[in-house]
């Protein structure tokens, strides 16, 4: 294992993932499938897929039920992915990636299942019991439908008081409630800190502005990225930043990219490494995944070069 650090990740509405793949799409004519791929997906699951990857020692929490929980039970283990289950009255919900061959990839995502307020007690109640004992506890994806907004919000209060170091990666309001709770590091990309920000961000300093001023709320890293763009990572109480630039690939697939990113990140938190470092195999790590298939890893020979080509500047704006 890479660092004796161990990692809890919870998961609260995973899913199966879809992709198909097609040719050109057309409105209103039958459009045909090439390829069907199917792999345990949300944002949870691929950080700790990536995180299993990078040597760190991490186990999984996630809600499972029906039909697609048990797909997703045996796609894990498949990929000696450990986890620890709770039982989901519904079943799990399933999302769909059409990537045509030209044009955008097109995604899906289910609104369903939806828990009710017993179940979200319950749920709960299990993700506090089985992050104890764990040094860090990261709380990725969207909230489970019928959820309260302030979920994150209690379970991050919770786990801080724990004496555990927190990483959030959500967004919505569910984000902005529990980003004041003293995460040690949070990773919204662009479009999700206009959205906590309350607005459209429209000049590199409103962008800057917006992002010291979440670092301000949280008191912690923050950790923005911006796809080919790279990425900022600053901490406002010790007033220093950094961008990251990643280096120029052919983009297979941009599903779980973000979520490589964070895997990355904590696997060199683990491995206590200066911020800039981690922030490179962060980045290193995330683009590395745009090159594969969604719901893949490298080769594990390719680790050592995959922070190779990031190139991390000091970013005084950030503060000006």
């Amino acid at each position: 294992m890479r660092a004796a650090a161990r990692v809890r990740v919870i998961a609260l509405n995973p899913s199966v993932d879809v992709e198909w793949r097609t040719g050109s799409l057309r409105s209103e004519e039958k459009n045909e499938l090439l390829s069907e791929t199917r792999w345990p997906g949300g944002k949870g699951v691929n950080v700790s897929r990536w995180l299993r990857w990078s040597g760190v020692d991490v186990r999984l929490m996630l809600p499972l039920g029906g039909v697609v929980g048990r797909e997703l039970s045996d796609g894990l283990k498949a990929e000696g992915i450990r986890f620890d289950a709770h039982p989901l009255a519904a079943g799990n919900r399933v999302n769909y990636l059409v990537t045509p061959s030209t044009g955008p990839q097109y995604r899906f995502n289910a609104t369903w299942p939806r828990l009710r307020s017993m179940e979200c007690r319950a749920l709960c109640q299990a993700v506090n019991a089985a992050a104890v004992g764990f040094t860090w506890a990261i709380f990725s994806g969207t909230l489970p439908f019928g959820a309260p907004r302030d979920t994150y919000a209690r379970l991050v209060r919770q786990a801080v008081r724990r004496g555990q170091k927190v990483v959030l990666d959500c967004d919505g309001e569910a984000f902005a409630l529990a980003a004041g709770e003293r995460p040690f590091l949070v990773k919204p990309n662009e479009f999700e800190l206009a959205q906590w920000s309350g607005g459209e961000i429209r000049s590199e300093s409103e962008f800057f502005m917006a992002a010291r001023r979440l670092a301000e709320t949280t008191r912690g890293w923050v950790l923005v990225t911006r796809g080919p763009k790279g990425a900022l990572l600053l901490n406002s109480s010790e007033k220093v930043a950094w961008m990251a630039t990643p280096p120029p690939v052919e983009v297979r697939n941009t599903v779980g990219a973000g979520d490589a990113t964070v895997a990355g990140a904590i696997a060199g938190l683990c491995g206590n490494e200066a911020p800039m470092d981690w922030l490179r195999l962060a980045i290193g790590t995330g683009t590395v995944a745009t090159q594969l298939p969604p719901g893949k890893v490298a080769a594990r020979r390719n680790a050592a070069r995959i922070r190779s080509g990031v190139v991390i500047q000091e970013c005084p704006e950030a503060f000006q």
